[in-house]
């Protein structure tokens, strides 16, 4: 998928979840922040040249990329993958929900889009 699409499609989860309750739908923030992080990570990725557009990553490590990746990607990675994994717990898991999980995933989710944004401000300048 091209690098525009999945900034465009990450936009349209936020917008979706900025309308949810956080406490109420819990579920559905998580499971947003996971989607959108996918969307993002392929921003970074494909921006940064490390895949092309037709091998896009569908969580932070699947598929998985085999070449080291520079630190500061795989440093962002490491933070969606804290995201993904508060699936299990909150999302298909029984676990109940407490303000800082929210706080923490949202926090973490804006990290990794400001670090897409960049990636794809960068991009463009180059060009």
């Amino acid at each position: 998928m091209r690098t525009e699409d999945h900034w465009a499609k990450a936009a349209r989860l936020e917008a979706a979840t900025a309308k949810l309750d956080r406490g109420d739908d819990h579920e559905l923030v998580i499971w947003s922040c996971v989607q959108g992080g996918a969307q993002l990570a392929n921003v970074i990725l494909h921006a940064r040249g490390i895949t092309r557009e037709q091998e896009d990553q569908i969580h932070s490590d699947t598929p998985q990329i085999d070449r080291e990746l520079p630190r500061d990607i795989a440093e962002i990675l490491a933070v969606l993958k804290s995201i993904e994994e508060l699936g299990p717990q909150f999302v298909r898991g029984i676990k109940p929900v407490r303000p800082e999980v929210m706080r923490d995933c949202l926090a973490a989710y804006a990290k990794v889009r400001t670090f897409a944004e960049k990636a794809l401000e960068a991009r463009q300048a180059r060009r």
